[in-house]
């Protein structure tokens, strides 16, 4: 072996070891960027993320963990506080078909007659809602859910017109928090 040779050797010597610290750079280049990188989210934070930033936190929690079903996605707490919604929804209705059974006079019972058929479109809305999910289609998600707060509003509203006090107003005032809620986390998943 020449001088030659011995040179071609510590020539590949240097390339290799030139290599080996581009490759060590970038491992470690990759390692930092990896490590910057959000842990993937568990169910439970995941909820307690989106609900985070809803007007209502304890109640986003609290329905969610109630209603959501399956592996927890964004849609899936979505759909979940559309279902707390829909449930509480019917629950005032309900409570109207009761109270109209009940009710002696003429107003009341047309009060009550308004809020039954107010609740069943807001119910319809909160199944659009969902099928708007469905399809990827913010707006008509939007229209929905907007929907849905204004035609629970129309009951208060019809027992204001008549100088009433609601017997349904916690339970409206707690669909109107949901359907806040089902805007705030909409927004956040990019819907």
């Amino acid at each position: 072996m020449g001088f030659h040779s011995n040179a071609r050797v510590a020539a590949s010597l240097v390339v290799v070891s030139a290599s080996l610290v581009v490759v060590s750079a970038l491992f470690l280049a990759s390692a930092s960027a990896v490590a910057a990188l959000p842990r993937k989210l568990s169910q439970d934070d995941l909820i307690s993320k989106l609900c985070s930033k809803t007007d209502y936190v304890t109640l986003c929690i609290s329905s969610v963990n109630k209603n959501i079903k399956g592996q927890h996605t964004g849609v899936s707490v979505l759909n979940a506080e559309i279902d707390a919604a829909a449930n509480s929804t019917k629950e005032a209705l309900a409570k109207a078909t009761t109270l109209y059974k009940s009710a002696s006079s003429k107003v009341e019972k047309q009060i009550l007659s308004t809020c039954q058929e107010t609740y069943g479109y807001a119910i319809d809305a909160a199944v659009d809602s969902k099928a708007a999910i469905k399809a990827h289609d913010a707006a008509s998600l939007n229209i929905h859910l907007s929907a849905l707060i204004t035609y629970v509003e129309t009951c208060e509203d019809t027992y204001s017109e008549f100088s009433r006090a609601s017997p349904l107003k916690e339970l409206d005032d707690l669909i109107g928090n949901l359907g806040s809620n089902c805007f705030k986390i909409a927004s956040q998943i990019g819907l």
